[in-house]
């Protein structure tokens, strides 16, 4: 499954890299997230609850970023697995500064096998741009948050 999307922040380049590198914005952004620790740089052991349809559970994994280039670009890798199933993603992210904001623009390509798998592609390609919607939302709501 193949998914792209851009979206614009407010806060500048070095404010939403800071956000997307910080593990307790992450654990309150990240949609269904009951743990997530940071193991080694760039490296996070994570813990969701995330229901898709009827099939709902909880999923262990990890994470990694890689191909870092500070407040331009990175690489994360994630790969999980639970009772309903597994995934594993690679997203491609980018930071381009606009304006006074900057802009996010990710393509991410992601396997997904089990019991989820059943729900079929274009739901689960609908369910996965919402929580991304949400995620970058709760980031931008959190750093609201912190300024005010």
């Amino acid at each position: 499954m193949n998914l792209k999307g851009e979206v614009s922040f407010k806060q500048p380049v070095e404010k939403i890299w800071d956000a997307l590198h910080n593990p307790e914005i992450l654990k309150n952004a990240v949609p269904g997230c009951e743990g997530l620790v940071l193991t080694g740089v760039g490296e996070y052991d994570v813990i969701l609850k995330l229901g898709v349809a009827a099939v709902k559970g909880e999923y262990t994994g990890k994470v990694k970023l890689e191909d870092v280039e500070p407040s331009a670009h990175y690489i994360l890798k994630a790969e999980g697995s639970g009772k309903p199933g597994f995934v594993s993603a690679e997203m491609d992210c980018k930071l381009i500064p606009s304006g006074n904001g900057c802009k996010l623009v990710w393509e991410c390509n992601a396997e997904v096998g089990g019991m989820i798998a059943s729900v079929g592609n274009r739901v689960l390609g609908g369910i996965a741009k919402f929580m991304a919607g949400k995620f970058f939302n709760d980031i931008e709501k959190q750093l609201k948050h912190t300024v005010a």
